[in-house]
């Protein structure tokens, strides 16, 4: 039997803190952001994936990790 850790969520002041990047920049890299009418709109160019939780957004570390590789690559 495999056990699997649930992922952990982080709330933008923690991502904040862990990279050194402002919030508003945080919001320019964003992936997939909703707009004013709830609907998420793709941003192409940006490098990380949020979640949703209600209207609130989180940042998994799976995915904090890809976004700090891809600074480290750029």
């Amino acid at each position: 039997m495999e056990l699997a850790l649930p992922a952990s969520l982080l709330k933008l002041p923690e991502v904040t803190a862990r990279t050194g990047i402002s919030r508003s920049a945080l919001y320019r890299e964003f992936y997939n952001l909703k707009n004013s009418a709830g609907e998420v709109r793709i941003n192409p160019k940006g490098r990380l994936k949020i979640t949703y939780v209600g209207r609130s957004v989180r940042v998994r570390e799976s995915d904090l990790v890809e976004f700090l590789d891809a600074l480290a690559k750029a």
